[in-house]
């Protein structure tokens, strides 16, 4: 498995995917980068886009790195 990408900031908007084994969607709702520790929240979908938690204020740690990477936007 590659290594975590620890660049990435979340950005309300975005939508990250999780890492294997799983495939869900994280639609960025907020990031606090000013409370101690950094914290995000999120709606977790899954891969028919049904909303399956909300998630407020998780620790934006190396836990989210290891869990959620950047969608990247494919064309062609």
């Amino acid at each position: 498995m590659a290594a975590p990408d620890l660049i990435s900031l979340p950005k309300p908007g975005e939508v990250w995917l999780s890492r294997p084994p799983y495939l869900m969607l994280a639609r960025i709702v907020a990031v606090d980068l000013e409370h101690e520790p950094a914290v995000v929240s999120y709606e977790l979908h899954d891969d028919d886009g049904s909303i399956l938690a909300a998630v407020e204020h998780a620790t934006l740690d190396h836990g989210w790195w290891r869990t959620f990477q950047p969608l990247e936007p494919r064309y062609g």
